[in-house]
Parts: structure tokens; sequence; C-alpha cells
């Protein structure tokens, strides 16, 4: 385990990638979604509404020209921000942790090449969710 800093050690099997300009996405064609971060093993979501952990869904990403689809499923969701709702007043935005499932070759691939995008100058990660 590795220590983060003026926090607790790091459980992580495999290292998450923070995106340098978080993108968006739908979840159920309606819901936006910003992913903060992504590892090989999964993703940290950002979103307006609460996901139960232990539901499953397909998330469709895209940064530059690399993209993955793949069904991830929901370990934790908690509240945790603010934002600006566009009339004056603020909205929850809750944060879920989401561990990739059922990864064929191809996806993992995929997922690799993003992870290494991610790690060159700034882009957009472009994200949809919806319930597998």
């Amino acid at each position: 385990m590795t220590e983060r800093a003026g926090s607790r050690p790091e459980r992580r099997q495999l290292p998450r990638v923070s995106a340098a300009e978080a993108g968006s996405g739908q979840l159920k064609a309606t819901i936006p979604v910003t992913i903060h971060n992504v590892s090989a093993g999964g993703v940290l979501l950002e979103l307006r509404s609460p996901l139960r952990p232990g539901m499953s869904y397909t998330l469709e990403a895209r940064f530059r020209s690399a993209g993955f689809a793949a069904t991830v499923e929901v370990t934790r969701c908690r509240a945790g921000a603010y934002a600006e709702n566009g009339a004056g007043g603020r909205s929850l935005l809750y944060r879920a942790g989401a561990e990739f499932v059922n990864l064929s070759a191809e996806q993992a691939h995929n997922i690799a090449q993003v992870l290494e995008l991610i790690n060159r100058p700034p882009g957009s990660v472009q994200a949809s969710l919806q319930r597998a």
C-alpha cells in the first residue's frame, strides 16, 4: 500500500490516473456524468443523482482519439460536492466509484490506450453510462 498525502494508506491495487480535463457524458441518456479518474480496474464518476452500490451499468468513454465501452459495477456512492445549478442556487453532486467487470482483451487494451492519452497534454474525456 502507498501513502496518500494527508490521508489514509492507498488500498487500490491499480493506480488511478486523474483526468487533466474531466469530461462529460450521460447516464440513462439523461443524467450527465463526469469522469474524474480512471485506472485499468475502474473509474471515479461524478453525477447529480446517486447510484446504488452493486448495480451494473454500461460505460462509454472517449478521450481524444481513443475510447472504450465496458460494464462497470458501482462499489460506492456518496455526496461529494455542490455545483451551481444555473438558477442562482446549488445542486448536490455525488461521487461514485465503479469497477470494470468481465473485460475482454480488446476492452482492456482500449482502456490502456485511454490511460496513456490521459498522461499526455490536455484533452477531454467524454462518457455515457447506461444501465446494463
